[in-house]
């Protein structure tokens, strides 16, 4: 039976709604990415400006505790003012480890190892620091959580509990070691002794601001992700990648490309 006019219509509105539907969500994806990319590059200008800003990372191993690294921030007095999930993969977790840790002894040594061995034995090749921090902390196939926080009100709460809360982290997720949360060093002296110039950080020390650029600029993310450590331009590539990371006034998103 041929179809009128009007029925024709009839089946055309729901399909112009959908259309509709559609066009309306496209333009409003550049909008969301760029409200993201706003709240990122914010969050980061806290982390190089302010001496109270503090970044708590929860590992993959412990993306289930998420949660609950949340309430023991914001129960130390923390307040979030950034609450990121960013996705690197197990291909780049040994990047990841020298990029947040880069100038660090152990990275190469692996002098730590003996506090927390793996089943598996000792890692080989070179940085089996890294790779063995790694192995820890990278069990999940999950997110990094990434939390920009304003210290001020905590008291040094964060830091006089953070062992405490790691082991119970730990125990929850039957990890080895130190496998579930990086927490950033109060940054006060760092920032007023003009940062750390010329790229390198003491054993002990590790600061808002550098994370800030390895886990919040999108570019740096990017290039960790397809940074296969076993790659055989790695080499090569990271020292590049280490170089843009160095200058505190290499431009936002500079990252180089991993390219094999």
């Amino acid at each position: 039976m041929p179809y009128s006019v009007c029925d024709r219509i009839a089946l055309l509105l729901p399909l112009l709604g959908c259309a509709s539907a559609f066009s309306s969500t496209a333009r409003l994806l550049p909008t969301r990415r760029s409200a993201v990319m706003t709240a990122e590059r914010t969050a980061a200008d806290f982390c190089r400006t302010s001496p109270h800003a503090v970044i708590v990372t929860v590992w993959p191993t412990a993306h289930a505790q998420a949660a609950a690294a949340r309430r023991w921030v914001e129960d130390c007095g923390g307040k979030i003012l950034h609450d990121a999930e960013v996705a690197i993969g197990k291909q780049g977790a040994i990047a990841t480890c020298l990029a947040l840790y880069s100038g660090e002894d152990w990275l190469e040594t692996n002098c730590w190892y003996g506090e927390s061995p793996l089943p598996e034995g000792p890692p080989d090749g070179p940085h089996a620091g890294a790779r063995w921090k790694a192995a820890l902390t990278w069990t999940q196939d999950a997110p990094l959580t990434v939390l920009v926080v304003d210290a001020s009100e905590t008291g040094g709460a964060l830091w006089s509990s953070k062992y405490r809360v790691r082991e119970q982290l730990r125990r929850e997720v039957g990890g080895l070691g130190n496998c579930c949360v990086h927490l950033t060093d109060d940054q006060t002296a760092a920032l007023r002794g003009g940062g750390a110039s010329g790229g390198g950080y003491a054993c002990d020390s590790s600061y808002a601001y550098h994370c800030a650029r390895v886990l919040l600029d999108e570019s740096s993310v990017r290039f960790l992700a397809a940074a296969d450590a076993d790659a055989p331009a790695f080499e090569e590539r990271f020292a590049a990648y280490e170089s843009w990371l160095a200058r505190e006034d290499a431009p936002v998103g500079g990252a180089p490309a991993f390219v094999v």
